[in-house]
């Protein structure tokens, strides 16, 4: 199973809240590029284990700070019954790029065990799981295409259908903390009740209107903070830049640049190519 990577076509951040979170607008855009998940029955095993494989399998774990564990734990705690699992994970999306990697896979286990089990949970209890994992999780658990997301992420604003289009999208040998790029977002300070205010304007998903998808990607407003945190994404995006309208996804480390023909995209891959680590030419998620 394809386990998607996403980038945040827009991220605007509105303020700091009283709860020490950050209130965010971003619209979320899936890829049909990212990490391959498959999953068996472990019969050897009286637990679930997770095997890595792929270029970015360095660094990450493999024990229960995984997401991708921690989201079956929560599924059987809350009531999935489902035979020990063997997962079997090849990692192409590298860890701190701002494409929602480990999100992902956790989302796409929660899928996983949806099918596998012999009980399953109500379609309501997995998806307050994958909430409760974090606000890319949920959007992968939707398999949504394209969102804008409000909030801290979690809130549903708006959905839309992305044009026909190219990305050029070059991983880097960068590690942005998002923890750390926070921390270095001098954000002003939101009205006290905002947070309750956000809340209260959650819509449920029948309620999520249709809306024109930016013909561009927007500012980040994260940006500067992560090159404060990381110079060298600085440097690497003034040289990106000389070629393309490149923007970073996320807190970084990753950059997209978004084309409307193929053949452009391809050109763009080989001029920017010795640059970073990889570039992989991709599609919106949906899009043939």
């Amino acid at each position: 199973m394809l386990s998607p990577a996403k980038i945040n076509w827009t991220l605007q951040v509105l303020g700091r809240r009283c709860d020490g979170f950050h209130q965010l607008q971003s619209w979320f855009l899936a890829l049909d590029w990212g990490d391959e998940l498959q999953v068996s029955p472990a019969a050897e095993y009286s637990h679930s284990t997770l095997h890595l494989s792929g270029p970015c399998r360095e660094g990450v774990p493999v024990d229960e700070s995984n997401l991708l564990l921690q989201a079956e734990i929560a599924w059987r705690i809350a009531g999935g019954v489902a035979p020990a699992l063997k997962w079997q994970l090849q990692k192409n999306i590298p860890a701190g790029g701002g494409l929602g990697g480990g999100s992902s896979n956790a989302a796409s286990a929660l899928i996983m065990l949806q099918d596998l089990a012999s009980s399953p949970l109500a379609m309501r209890d997995c998806r307050r799981i994958a909430q409760s994992l974090g606000s890319d999780v949920d959007f992968f658990w939707q398999q949504a295409g394209a969102e804008l997301r409000g909030g801290r992420g979690e809130i549903v604003l708006a959905r839309a259908t992305p044009p026909a289009l190219w990305l050029v999208l070059c991983l880097t040998d960068y590690h942005a903390s998002t923890a750390d790029v926070f921390r270095n977002l001098n954000a002003p300070q939101l009205a006290s009740d905002f947070v309750a205010v956000s809340n209260s304007a959650m819509t449920i998903d029948e309620d999520v209107i249709e809306q024109c998808w930016p013909p561009q990607p927007g500012c980040n407003d994260l940006e500067q903070a992560a090159f404060a945190g990381v110079p060298g994404l600085r440097t690497l995006a003034g040289e990106l830049r000389r070629h393309g309208a490149f923007s970073m996804s996320g807190s970084g480390s990753s950059f997209f640049a978004a084309c409307p023909h193929e053949a452009q995209a391809l050109q763009l891959m080989e001029l920017v190519s010795p640059l970073v680590k990889k570039v992989v030419m991709c599609r919106p998620r949906g899009q043939s």
